[in-house]
């Protein structure tokens, strides 16, 4: 089995975590791949590493360059795997310009946005769909793909056989500032226009002088350098300065997960969510909005508490609610972390997604896994 990875992200985001921890685990099971991926990128400086091969794409995704190096390597791979929307673009043009029969393609999506009439031309081009949850299945179907054509994958995440113990809390703490008896809420994110940190940061005010707001940002989030100046004034003004942090998290996400008391995640649109599954894998309640795919990991009143657009006012007391808790926070973490292990790993990604690749070059799209 040789598959052939396209991922066009130039920055590092939950998709390009992913599919570097699918990668992994494909080389772990033996099965011969290649990456193309933007050259100088996060997940190609992540993804080389024994047993992975990585070539450089240029960062304009459908560049004549990039063009001829998907045909040129098609031919010696068995299936394509498409790793976003631009990705899935440039797979297409290759192929509708090449003149040899291309390869089988598995298209991954993982956003809740609607199709537009422009994008949905490549959807009709013969390939098999991995939807990160029913939601984005919907939106599919919406495009015109066949129902047996899309298998749900979630996203997994790798849960830490344990949670990392009160020092590193208390470490992680004082390193940015903030007493031990401080409520932290946080959340980890980019600045995309969906993701609704201003909203975050106004619910703030709202919420006792004990509550603080952390801004997890990936340490490749430093061409979003403006934005978060701007939020930092933002707080300034709003007289929350010293209440908010912006903190870099690295590759080991633990330490900022065990230095929250509550994750914090509102959003016009999400295709699932897997910084929340990330948050819950490391036993944190969630606070999130109810749309998108969202609710099909987030269970209201069990893991977390799910919020529609226009209750939002009423953020602030459920909040508060869990702040003063004694019983209700510690009980949502531990089921959190449960939900995750049984449905939302990475080994289970990894195991579903091999299992399509088998179906796949077996001829058939098979049974969603």
């Amino acid at each position: 089995m040789r598959i052939l990875h396209v991922d066009t992200g130039t920055g590092w985001r939950g998709g390009q975590q992913q599919v570097l921890w699918l990668v992994e685990g494909c080389r772990d099971l033996g099965i011969e791949q290649m990456l193309l991926a933007p050259a100088g990128s996060p997940i190609a400086e992540r993804a080389c590493q024994p047993g992975v091969a990585v070539t450089p794409l240029s960062k304009q995704s459908l560049s004549f360059q990039n063009l001829r190096a998907v045909r040129r390597l098609t031919s010696g791979f068995d299936l394509v795997h498409a790793h976003d929307s631009h990705a899935h673009s440039l797979v297409y043009a290759a192929a509708s310009f090449g003149r040899r029969a291309a390869p089988p393609l598995l298209v991954s999506r993982r956003v809740g946005f609607p199709i537009g009439t422009l994008g949905r031309r490549k959807y009709r081009y013969p390939a098999v769909f991995i939807a990160v949850s029913e939601f984005v299945r919907g939106r599919l179907i919406d495009a015109g793909v066949p129902t047996e054509k899309i298998h749900v994958v979630l996203d997994g995440v790798r849960v830490p056989p344990a949670l990392p113990d009160v020092s590193v809390r208390e470490e992680f703490r004082r390193r940015h500032d903030v007493e031990e008896d401080a409520f932290v809420l946080g959340t980890l994110s980019s600045f995309a226009p969906e993701k609704l940190l201003a909203e975050e940061l106004a619910l703030l005010s709202h919420l006792p002088a004990t509550a603080h707001f952390w801004l997890g940002l990936p340490n490749e989030e430093a061409d979003t350098k403006s934005a978060g100046l701007a939020l930092l004034e933002t707080a300034r003004r709003m007289g929350l300065g010293q209440r908010f942090r912006i903190v870099p998290v690295g590759e080991n996400p633990g330490p900022f997960m065990a230095s929250l008391d509550l994750f914090l995640y509102l959003s016009e649109m999400e295709g699932l969510g897997s910084a929340i599954l990330l948050a819950m894998a490391h036993g944190l309640p969630v606070v999130a909005s109810k749309v998108g795919g969202i609710p099909e990991i987030v269970e209201h009143g069990q893991t977390g508490v799910l919020v529609e657009g226009e209750h939002q006012r009423e953020l602030p007391a459920a909040i508060e609610f869990l702040m003063l808790s004694q019983q209700t926070l510690p009980r949502m973490a531990a089921a959190a972390r449960d939900y995750v292990s049984s449905h939302a790993t990475s080994d289970r990604m990894i195991a579903q997604t091999v299992v399509l690749y088998q179906q796949l070059l077996q001829g058939s799209s098979g049974p969603r896994p």
